[in-house]
């Protein structure tokens, strides 16, 4: 147990190193603005995939306690 809270500790307390090496190892560092280019539009398409699976998920929870969201793809239950 004292292992995981060691691991868990450290690695919350290596974000900004981690933050620092990403930042300048690989964005900056590299010289190419097409990396950096590359790398912000992976991040965008992550998150956005994330934040779509995540209100289908919400939905589904909701729906179940009797609470209907707005559909984003346009189709919605058949009337």
């Amino acid at each position: 147990m004292m292992a995981l809270i060691d691991v868990v500790s450290r690695l919350v307390g290596d974000v900004g190193r981690f933050v620092d090496l990403f930042v300048n190892g690989l964005i900056l560092g590299a010289g190419d603005p097409v990396s950096a280019f590359l790398v912000v539009v992976g991040q965008v398409l992550l998150v956005a995939s994330v934040l779509a699976f995540g209100y289908a998920t919400v939905g589904a929870l909701f729906q179940e306690i009797g609470v209907t969201l707005p559909s984003l793809g346009g189709r919605g239950p058949a009337e």
